[in-house]
């Protein structure tokens, strides 16, 4: 399975609709992204080991409007 989070970046404040980021979700984290619970507390996990991998962790600094499973994207909120 291929997961990937896609979104816009946010720079000081603002969202840039002009330019797009992937980030490719590891393996090992792709259970925790794929956890649907109301309380994010595995998506945070997720979020939080991204960086040991290469890839920013993007709470804050990106708005996530997919994330794309297998090719498919799945509207994010």
């Amino acid at each position: 399975m291929k997961v990937v989070i896609k979104g816009n970046p946010i720079i000081k404040g603002i969202v840039r609709d002009d330019c797009i980021i992937q980030i490719p979700v590891p393996a090992e984290l792709q259970d925790l992204a794929l956890q649907y619970k109301g309380d994010g507390v595995a998506w945070d996990q997720m979020c939080k080991r991204l960086p040991s991998f290469g890839f920013m962790n993007p709470i804050g600094k990106m708005s996530i409007n997919y994330l794309v499973i297998d090719g498919v994207e799945k509207v994010f909120h």
